[in-house]
């Protein structure tokens, strides 16, 4: 099965912390990486009155079932010293699986495909770059054809800092 994960930094060393969360998950069992989106710089949504964040999206092939994928993702998180005290707020990590295949879910604790994602430019710019052909199960659209709908303004601050730093993929 195809997952989707969006990978967020704000806080302290981010390109190194999204390295090393790269390793981490690459350490799950039933969980492999296929690729991984360049590193970009991006201003924060929500809550302003915080350091820009580092973004990635990568694509995983999974054997285990979303929901033990996301257990997996938020301990890694906490491992990372992930505190949640602000919505939207500065965060170490911040880990969202984006989509599971075409899966539908409406579990509180696992939203399929993420209830925000086809609107954060942060977090379509890089799944572009890597499944832009991918089809949200929801909207039924492609990944380009979301970007197509994003405000121009919010797909142009957005800036592209490494493609290569994903060394394990």
């Amino acid at each position: 099965m195809q997952a989707i994960i969006a990978l967020g930094s704000n806080m302290g060393q981010s390109i190194e912390t999204l390295t090393e969360a790269l390793k981490a998950i690459n350490n799950i069992d039933g969980v492999t990486i296929v690729k991984a989106s360049s590193l970009y710089r991006t201003k924060p949504v929500g809550y302003l009155d915080q350091d820009d964040f580092i973004n990635a999206v990568i694509e995983l092939e999974i054997s285990i079932l979303p929901m033990d994928l996301y257990d997996n993702l938020a301990k890694i998180e906490l491992d990372f010293g992930r505190v949640r005290l602000i919505k939207n707020g500065p965060r170490t990590l911040d880990l969202d699986v984006i989509s599971c295949d075409n899966l539908l879910s409406d579990d509180p604790k696992l939203i399929l495909p993420h209830p925000r994602a086809q609107e954060r430019a942060f977090v379509i710019v890089p799944m572009s770059e890597i499944v832009p052909n991918h089809v949200f199960a929801d909207s039924k659209l492609s990944v380009l054809q979301v970007l197509a709908k994003l405000p121009v303004k919010d797909v142009q601050e957005i800036i592209k800092l490494e493609q290569n730093w994903a060394q394990i993929v």
